[in-house]
């Protein structure tokens, strides 16, 4: 039997190792805890923050888009009371392009799309009728409206607030309409430009089909963004904050806001990476606070693990000192101050004559299986070695229950056992005088066969295929078992064993309950 090399490591190094191993698990424990909890309220912080802005700058577009349709009603109530005249329509949409929103262009069409009116007074379209691309996001309803995005025949990205001109008995004059181009510097762009943004902060806005209206990268305005949560959570009228993956496949902090006033939404994000920067700094520097304290604590934990390991540490010398005259007197004086080292002394002092005896019984228990009262793995290993060694011919035959699974699936585990068992006393009845018989786990099994060859193990792996189909080990149900026959013709035993498993591998690969011979 192969012995191990002795443990170098004793009691106080193990108390030692435990102790430090605790403590540093310990402060893991509390690093990471503190880590979790710094980073959820860092978390949590960043999104009411993104989500106050967004509220706020939604608020701020919805009471400017307000005040703005209140300016073109007020600009269009003064067109229709002065008869639509071209001085007053020019004043009017010269007055309405400089205010707060910034609008590009205004115009003044009339019921038949010809320009009224228009500012910049430079493009001079007065006159003019404005074909159907022209005339997008005009609208031709008789209520205020907000177009959604569209191409100027500029080649201008826009959106277009617009107000109908009604005459005294609700007749449709015209219609008043502010552009807004999106990608140019004014309206949206100015907006949302003076904020101010922390670090890594950003903001964009979208409308009801997830384009966006505003974003701090120009190039972008325009893009229909897809598969972004907050954005198809925000299109349906909902307010609130998001930890997502964006469509970029960035990790973000989102607050998000809806402006019922244009159907549109705004994102406030930061990415999480940025949010949590200075997180990994502060944990840092808590653990180096913890340095000095786990110093003490190491030394006391060494002070002490001395005291504890002495008494074991004795006794334990004593007994590899060896049984010799006055051992229990030497076991007697170890001073034992706890209860685990009294015990264990008291054991030593009363068990000096029971040693060998049960070391006897300990062996035979660890080579035998405990269901079949069969020799186990360790046990055929032995069993190979001493053949090996004497150079004595010998034979295997490898046995496996066919459908083992399924018996225990349909019968239970005790059946299993009971068809086991039932094996076990066939290959006892059946063996001859100096036979060994094993099992290796399971519904494997292994006969040794000394002084056998070929023919005579197939004979005997065939007798007991035969009997274990006859044997009705399960009630009325036919059991049945595949093997696997090999000789061995010298070199190492555990070739011998692999080609007896081979050729049980072939017997069930061939249709089971039969015997397969195994070598050349």
């Amino acid at each position: 039997m192969r012995i191990r090399k002795p443990s170098s490591i004793n009691l106080r190094q193990l108390i030692l190792l435990l102790a430090v191993f605790s403590a540093a698990v310990m402060l893991a424990g509390g690093m990471a805890g503190a880590y979790q909890v710094q980073r959820q309220q860092l978390v949590a912080n960043t999104l009411d923050a993104n989500e106050a802005f967004a509220v706020k700058l939604a608020r701020i577009m919805s009471d400017l888009l307000l005040r703005t349709q209140g300016n073109l009603s007020y600009s269009g109530g003064l067109m229709v009371r002065s008869g639509m005249a071209p001085a007053v329509l020019q004043a009017e949409v010269d007055r309405l392009r400089h205010l707060e929103l910034g609008f590009n262009t205004v115009t003044v069409v009339d019921g038949q799309g010809v320009v009224q009116a228009f500012s910049p007074a430079s493009r001079n379209l007065k006159g003019r009728r404005l074909d159907s691309v022209a005339r997008n996001g005009i609208g031709d309803d008789r209520a205020p409206m907000i177009s959604p995005p569209y191409v100027t025949v500029l080649g201008n990205l826009a959106i277009r607030l617009s107000h109908p001109l009604l005459g005294p008995e609700g007749r449709s004059l015209g219609r008043l309409s502010a552009t807004v181009y999106l990608r140019d510097e004014g309206g949206l762009q100015r907006l949302i430009g003076e904020q101010y943004f922390r670090d890594g902060t950003y903001v964009y806005v979208v409308d009801a089909q997830g384009r966006l209206l505003y974003h701090p990268q120009a190039e972008r305005i325009g893009e229909i963004v897809v598969n972004n949560p907050v954005i198809d959570t925000v299109r349906k009228g909902r307010s609130g904050q998001m930890e997502l993956t964006n469509s970029r496949d960035v990790d973000m902090l989102a607050g998000y806001a809806y402006v019922p006033t244009a159907d549109w939404g705004v994102v406030v994000q930061r990415p999480t990476e940025l949010a949590l920067k200075g997180l990994n700094d502060l944990m840092l520097r808590v653990l180096q606070l913890a340095v000095w304290p786990a110093l003490v604590l190491l030394v006391l934990l060494w002070l002490l693990s001395r005291w504890i390991s002495r008494p074991l540490g004795e006794l334990s010398q004593i007994v590899q000192d060896g049984y010799e005259d006055g051992m229990a007197r030497r076991i007697a004086a170890v001073k034992c101050w706890y209860l685990e080292a009294q015990r264990l002394r008291g054991a030593l002092l009363a068990g000096q004559g029971q040693v060998r005896t049960r070391l006897g019984e300990l062996h035979s228990a660890a080579h035998t299986d405990p269901l079949t009262k069969l020799g186990n793995r360790r046990g055929l290993e032995a069993a190979l070695r001493i053949l090996e060694e004497r150079r004595q011919p010998f034979a295997l035959v490898a046995l496996d229950i066919d459908f083992f699974k399924r018996i225990n699936d349909r019968h239970g585990h005790d059946a299993g056992d009971q068809v086991i068992s039932g094996l076990a006393d066939l290959m006892r009845a059946h063996a001859r005088q100096g036979d060994a018989l094993f099992r290796l786990g399971g519904e494997e099994f292994l006969v040794v066969l000394p002084d056998s060859d070929l023919a005579g193990a197939k004979m005997i792996a065939e007798r007991l295929r035969a009997a274990m189909e006859s044997a009705r080990v399960l009630g009325n149900e036919t059991v049945t078992l595949s093997a696997g026959v090999a000789v061995w013709e010298g070199g190492d035993a555990q070739l011998t064993l692999k080609i007896a498993d081979q050729a049980l591998y072939r017997a069930k690969e061939s249709g089971r309950n039969r015997v397969e011979a195994g070598g050349p």
